[in-house]
């Protein structure tokens, strides 16, 4: 419910916990118009305690039919996932759903994915589902306060110059590498990316024009039932990824496919409970329409004192709704990418959910001279992973803003989206990546890969290493495949860290003598995997290292012209 934003150094969206506001329960009669919205009245007109939210987890799906699944999300599926997700497509138990409502449940969102329910429960009736025999727990929601300024545009932009294709923007696409495949023509075109978050402002802005009027803009569904929200966080989100206006601002996914999800509702302080339960219907409707790449610019972390708040123990990868929801989502081949946070200079300090997922990309922040941008949210995660896993410009990040302007923002909100934009390039240059495989080619080719930390994870992302690679990965009927590589090039090895085989992948734009051989640490050759004459093209070597302790080795390629090195980690 939180969106990772922050504008000038402040925090965008500094929550507290508030009690149930939304839906809910009469117990009886009716509330007098003096009394709270949110109120509860007894038959006797005494205001009861306030219903609390809660997600209902149910067991088993008896009379449930499949839902409507598009031809889009199958191949997704079948390319890079769970193809055939029976439990996962059918809706939650119509007869489950209609004993809970009997007893006076109001459901609010129903969750396919989780088998459960939300509702507000007020006590009494909290005792009675518990007791009920197909109900498997009842976990109480996280609430909280919403306040979300607009973000306010820095007093000095960057001077423009009138050849510059990429105006003001071109600073945040240099510092992670993402001219030169855009230079190429790598763009996300075919790529389907969805965002969930505040409104969208309808992409009313010249920056989206051509997303419009080329029909790329497929969707935009809001989940909330509110439409009265002023922010425009999800624009200014977007805009950063698929946004394009030559000489103003262009995103690296610029030419791909959007659906956007608003699942956030900001206006006043006192408003809905219900966003953990919004995004995972939304994250549920973007799967079912074939997106590949979802962008997350929100966290959930702790609220108002005596509330339902998440801990630090919480952040297992396990706990969170969201958190669940983003594994569930990657398990049928959609890569989630997900803001760290802004805690890093508050006492909070770690990582929101859903970015503890383990198969989320939680993006960092960090400065144009490249340093850890002072909110950026720290790791580890409670069972011991490094977070954030790779890192982008957020501070400073030139976005849209409304009443056709651009300016400058700050936050984790802006490194995310511009890494999913990254994805989707991957994605267009070989859409046979499966999510981990995208996490591990970011982090592979990040800019501290050798040594990550709990600071800014494996590093700034490199965005053309990182599209080199996933072509070099491609399958046999690729173009990346098929054409000859313009220059010698050592692509990496995957996995990394491997146990107890890795591939290494190498590139040869003539035919010639190929030596290349793994080293310990102290220079000691343990293993030669080629030694002879290779032809032009793109080739690839197994190493077995199941013979050999963990620990860092080197990789040494040496041809007629070059000599290039890497390090690779086993882990046994």
């Amino acid at each position: 419910m939180k969106p990772v934003c922050k504008l000038s150094n402040i925090l965008l969206g500094v929550f507290l916990l508030i009690p149930g506001i939304f839906g809910a329960e009469e117990v009886s009669g009716q509330i007098p118009e003096q009394y709270p919205a949110n109120a509860t009245v007894s038959d006797r007109g005494d205001v009861l305690a306030e219903p609390a939210d809660y997600w209902i987890f149910l067991d088993g799906k008896p009379d449930t039919s499949p839902v409507e699944i598009s031809e889009r999300a199958r191949v997704r599926r079948a390319r890079r996932g769970q193809p055939h997700a029976v439990e996962m497509d059918r809706n939650v138990s119509p007869t489950y759903i209609r004993r809970l409502e009997e007893l006076g449940v109001r459901i609010r969102v129903e969750s396919r994915w989780l088998n459960a329910v939300s509702a507000a429960l007020p006590e009494e009736l909290l005792a009675r589902v518990r007791e009920m025999e197909f109900v498997r727990e009842v976990r109480p929601l996280a609430r909280r306060n919403a306040t979300l300024p607009e973000p306010i545009p820095e007093a000095a932009p960057l001077a423009k110059t009138a050849d510059d294709h990429y105006g003001p923007s071109r600073t945040q696409l240099a510092l992670m590498n993402a001219i030169a495949p855009l230079e190429r023509g790598i763009n996300g075109e075919g790529v389907r990316i969805g965002f969930l978050d505040t409104p969208f402002s309808e992409f009313n802005h010249s920056v989206f024009d051509s997303l419009k009027s080329d029909g790329r803009l497929i969707e935009i569904r809001n989940f909330t039932g509110k439409t009265d929200d002023p922010s425009r966080h999800g624009m200014n989100v977007a805009s950063t990824a698929v946004g394009y206006q030559e000489g103003e601002l262009i995103g690296p996914a610029h030419k791909a496919e959007v659906l956007a999800g608003v699942t956030e509702y900001t206006r006043f302080n006192s408003e809905t409970n219900q966003e953990e339960d919004n995004l995972v219907a939304g994250l549920e409707w973007l799967e079912s329409e074939g997106v590949d790449v979802v962008n997350i610019s929100l966290g959930y972390t702790e609220f108002e004192p005596g509330q339902n708040s998440y801990t630090v123990e919480d952040l297992d990868g396990d706990t969170g709704i969201t958190t669940i929801a983003v594994d569930r989502a990657a398990a049928l081949g959609v890569v989630v990418v997900s803001s760290a946070g802004n805690s890093g200079d508050k006492n909070w300090y770690f990582i929101s959910t859903p970015a503890d997922a383990d198969s989320v990309i939680a993006v960092g922040a960090v400065r144009r001279d490249s340093s850890r941008a002072a909110f950026s949210s720290f790791g580890p995660t409670a069972d011991g992973r490094i977070k954030p896993d790779v890192s982008a410009l957020g501070v400073s990040v030139y976005i849209a803003l409304p009443g056709a302007r651009f300016g400058y923002s700050d936050g984790t909100s802006f490194s995310s989206p511009l890494t999913a934009a990254v994805v989707a390039q991957m994605l267009q240059v070989n859409p046979d990546l499966a999510p981990m495989d995208v996490l591990d080619i970011l982090r592979m080719t990040a800019h501290q890969a050798a040594a990550p930390d709990n600071s800014l994870g494996w590093g700034i992302i490199n965005a053309d290493e990182a599209v080199k690679m996933a072509e070099s990965l491609a399958g046999p009927l690729s173009s990346s495949a098929t054409e000859l590589p313009t220059e010698t090039a050592l692509w990496g090895n995957y996995p990394n860290p491997f146990n107890p085989e890795t591939t290494i992948r190498y590139t040869l734009p003539q035919a010639g003598k190929v030596h290349l051989a793994v080293y310990n640490l102290l220079g000691h050759e343990v293993a030669v995997l080629v030694d002879e004459a290779k032809p032009a093209g793109h080739h690839a070597t197994r190493f077995d290292a199941g013979n050999l302790p963990s620990g860092a080795y080197l990789y040494r390629l040496q041809t007629q012209d070059r000599i290039m090195a890497k390090t690779m980690i086993l882990v046994k």
